[in-house]
């Protein structure tokens, strides 16, 4: 895996890291996979396996198609990488009103600058690269020179262009999509309009050529696919889905005469276009999809979406559906506590919005891997349908503790919640959430009196086998994280106020709390009482 670590300024790549310290330089981002920026894939003879591009905000990651390998971390961009394409030779990128053209995934070839405003399309066009920025300005850039080859300017009134595709065959040719619904023909050789097509009345939010030569499917956002054949001004057939916008469109190139269809909720349609009826549906992630390309000549479809995963779903079911092959994914909202695991340094647990908890490798992203969503039922969740609403899902974890001793026996990880008394126990080993739900008696339903009162800290003893909670009421519990069962409580309370942190000795002699009033306090790990008491002012 290469990583440059470089960040890509106005002008060299080198240009802002001459004064800059190397102690904190950026490295590269762990459990960040994908955003709503489509993704880019080519084929590469010579490795005989296909490469894939995704956008991680202002870099980027390739991948290899066979086992979602990382190859490649793209450098550091000066703002949000706003459009990707890949062609034969370049991977593309666009940000902060200039492209960038890259060899290898690493190597700035050239640097194309004149737009106002940031590019929101691009098209690889043979020697040339077509972009389209958020001022409605199509340009045409010669990129072994970085000159412009040809500039044209849109009334955004009459002709806002959203989408953009070159048909095979139509030489110098390429199809423009806008927002008023019109479709046009461009020769950019002759810098002229050889036709327009009134268009189905919405937004065109895609366009995507055929396997049949002078037929593309346009994609709207009332949820319209229409195939139109250009040659003809003809709409061979027309779908509706009903989810939404259609994000994407793509064919299977295989045999089966299958189009798939994206949508903005997460779904992926299958239209069978010979008995022009949908084929199947499934779906793929839980917010917009925003890649969704059919491998050639291969029964292979690949997605991306902002729900930060990337899948590959192969067509291989008994009634021609496709199940998913490969994935990679991360949290699907911003992490909220993240710890090492282990003394190796390799290993990193992250607790995050999601509810979830998940493992990352500072290695590879194949050692990457879910525990799972946290549950007040785990079985019962475990049944629902995977992208339906889960009214058993607990609130997200904000802090944890972790032990790598006797790991492979019991739990081994401690995790409190959001707003909530209860302490789950999770496994590292076994890879999901414990069964034990923490609780000290007095603050069990039939005797809960208090209904305020959260954790606020926790601790896992260094033998691994007692877990030490503190409380907002400033109560301080032992539980035995094997069983599950309390054990000691030291104080009553053992603080005034909420209990901040709390800690214990290697051989499980002391035991140390502290809480929001400045004091500190040691306590006898086994026998009860107080010996030391420290007060900090402030």
């Amino acid at each position: 895996m290469t990583n440059t670590g470089q960040i890509v300024s106005k002008g060299t790549l080198n240009d802002g890291l001459v004064n800059s310290s190397v102690i904190f330089r950026r490295n590269r981002a762990l459990g960040y996979v994908s955003n709503s920026v489509p993704a880019a894939i080519r084929y590469v003879r010579r490795r005989k396996d296909t490469l894939i591009t995704t956008c991680i905000g202002r870099s980027f990651q390739v991948y290899t198609a066979s086992h979602f390998r990382l190859l490649h971390v793209g450098p550091v961009h000066p703002d949000e990488i706003t459009a990707l394409a890949m062609d034969r030779i370049h991977t593309y990128t666009a940000s902060n009103r200039c492209i960038y053209a890259w060899r290898a995934g690493k190597h700035q070839r050239h640097v194309f600058r004149g737009h106002t405003r940031n590019v929101h399309l691009l098209l690889p066009f043979a020697a040339h690269l077509i972009a389209v920025d958020e001022a409605n300005v199509l340009r045409v850039w010669d990129i072994a020179k970085e000159e412009i080859y040809l500039e044209l300017k849109f009334n955004a009134d009459e002709f806002l262009i959203t989408a953009l595709a070159h048909p095979p065959a139509y030489l110098n040719k390429i199809v423009l999509g806008s927002q008023q619904g019109m479709l046009k023909i461009l020769n950019i050789k002759e810098n002229r309009v050889v036709f327009t097509f009134a268009g189905a009345g919405s937004r065109v939010t895609c366009i995507q050529p055929s396997p049949a030569l002078d037929v593309v499917a346009v994609g709207h956002q009332d949820g319209t696919i229409v195939l139109l054949n250009l040659k003809f001004d003809e709409v061979l057939m027309t779908f509706k889905q009903d989810w939404g916008q259609v994000t994407q469109i793509s064919f299977r190139t295989d045999g089966p005469p299958i189009m798939v269809t994206a949508c903005s909720n997460g779904h992926v349609a299958f239209w069978n276009l010979d008995d022009r009826k949908i084929a199947g549906q499934l779906q793929a992630h839980e917010d917009s999809v925003a890649t969704a390309i059919c491998f050639n000549n291969e029964p292979l479809l690949f997605t991306t979406s902002p729900d930060n995963s990337m899948k590959l779903w192969i067509f291989d079911m008994p009634d021609n559906g496709a199940r998913m092959l490969r994935i990679r994914e991360g949290h699907t909202g911003p992490p909220l506590c993240i710890r090492y695991h282990g003394n190796s340094g390799t290993t990193i647990l992250s607790a995050g919005e999601d509810s979830a908890l998940r493992v990352f490798s500072t290695i590879t992203e194949s050692f990457n891997k879910s525990m799972g969503k946290a549950s007040y039922n785990r079985k019962k969740s475990k049944r629902r349908n995977r992208f339906e609403e889960d009214s058993l899902r607990m609130p997200p974890i904000i802090e944890f503790t972790s032990e790598t001793t006797r790991e492979r026996e019991w739990d081994n990880i401690a995790a409190l919640h959001e707003g909530v008394i209860q302490t789950t126990t999770w496994s590292f080993h076994k890879n999901r959430m414990g069964r034990h739900r923490l609780i000290p008696e007095k603050f069990q339903n039939k005797n809960r009196t208090d209904y305020n009162t959260i954790t606020t800290c926790v601790t896992l003893t260094h033998c691994c086998n007692f877990v030490i909670i503190g409380y907002s009421s400033g109560d301080l519990e032992r539980f035995n994280i094997q069983s599950g069962i309390h054990r000691a409580s030291y104080g009553d309370p053992a603080h005034k106020s909420a209990v901040r942190g709390v800690v214990s000795d290697i051989l499980n002699q002391f035991v140390i709390s502290g809480c929001g009033e400045g004091l500190l306090k040691f306590w006898p790990f086994k026998e009860k009482g107080t010996l030391l008491l420290l007060y900090f002012t402030f």
